[in-house]
């Protein structure tokens, strides 16, 4: 199935984009270049020039415009050829597609379809994570070899962290807790809440008792493409209405091909937010969790599977799979009805007839 267009992805971390330098990543099969403008403005286009079709990010950046640096033709952002250096005419075919993006919260977005399409209304909102205290929020990146919905799916089902990651982020909350699926919308939203015997190992040497019983409150919500938002809550049961240890995350995935993914997390938390050792704590756990649990297990599903389409295998289903399963059916009709759009022909278009 292709990938969604009409939509935001996350292209990297807005800092990434340093003035005066070019970033190049492959995002949905395509190469795509990022720099900025001389205004500061993000700015992107297809990483390859259309005269000998090699890649713009080896060029230089002048002004506003990339120099391709095998024959010297300039493009400018909106991609319109500016300069042709062997000649004074510019061919009109001399055109490469541009991006729409756009700069909110500390990440860059790019809209994959036509840019003048691009719906700025619906940029997704970290604004929450962005204003965490430096202190309190860590960020990262991982790449890794499956599609990005077994990424998706990895994230909204966390039964498995009790099975993959017991002795961090799992220790069987998840398995004993009652799930909720909610559709608001687009957006899908799945909880676990139970009460337990203790906290997840990870958190459980950060609670005023360790080995206290404890509420356990935790919430994904999910947008396509693959945009999600998880936020836990763990609360010792003798004390209910405490703050405890919550935390604010992101979790956003970016297809680089059918099979390979840019993964990007964002943590953050509320409590004790002026210590940093936390950050670098939760932060290698996360690195530990996902490139030596998570990354060979997905890996290998994909190898497995052969295929991005795991609803078309007949899986067995449990209750858990609830939310990734809506959730891939969302998008796959919001792809489905971007293709049927897409096919039908422009209004005021001859009709071709039939013999």
């Amino acid at each position: 199935m292709p990938f969604l267009q009409n939509a935001w992805y996350m292209a990297g971390w807005a800092d990434e984009i340093e003035p005066g330098q070019m970033v190049h990543r492959k995002l949905l099969d395509q190469p795509i270049v990022f720099f900025r403008r001389t205004d500061g403005q993000l700015a992107a286009l297809h990483d390859r020039c259309p005269h000998r079709f090699v890649p713009l990010h080896l060029g230089t950046l002048k002004g506003d415009a990339i120099e391709c640096g095998y024959h010297g033709l300039q493009f400018d952002c909106t991609g319109r050829c500016v300069v042709n250096p062997h000649s004074s005419t510019i061919p009109a075919a001399a055109r490469v597609k541009p991006f729409a993006v756009a700069e909110k919260d500390g990440i860059a977005w790019i809209w994959m379809g036509q840019a003048d399409e691009a719906r700025h209304d619906l940029l997704p909102d970290f604004s929450r994570l962005h204003a965490a205290p430096l202190n309190a929020a860590s960020r990262g990146y991982l790449w890794t070899d499956c599609n990005y919905k077994l990424v998706a799916d990895n994230v909204m089902d966390l039964s498995h962290a009790d099975f993959l990651h017991a002795d961090s982020v799992g220790g069987g909350a998840f398995t004993s807790a009652k799930t909720r699926v909610e559709e608001h919308g687009d957006d899908v939203h799945i909880t676990w809440e139970c009460r337990h015997d203790s906290a997840p190992p990870a958190y459980d040497r950060l609670m005023p008792r360790p080995g206290q019983p404890v509420n356990f409150h935790t919430e994904v919500r999910w947008r396509a493409p693959g945009i999600m938002h998880l936020d836990i809550a763990i609360t010792p049961q003798e004390d209910p209405g405490s703050e405890g240890l919550r935390t604010d995350n992101a979790h956003i995935v970016t297809p680089e091909t059918e099979s390979t993914t840019h993964y990007f997390f964002w943590l953050t938390r509320r409590f004790q937010v002026d210590d940093e050792e936390i950050n670098s704590r939760r932060q290698a756990i996360m690195y530990n969790a996902f490139s030596n649990q998570d990354k060979p297990m997905l890996s290998e599903q994909q190898r497995a599977m052969g295929t991005d389409d795991l609803l078309g295998l007949g899986p067995v289903l449990l209750p858990g799979d609830a939310g990734a399963v809506r959730a891939r059916r969302k998008l796959e009709q919001r792809i489905r009805d971007e293709c049927a759009a897409a096919s039908r022909p422009a209004a005021g278009a001859p009709r071709v007839a039939r013999a």
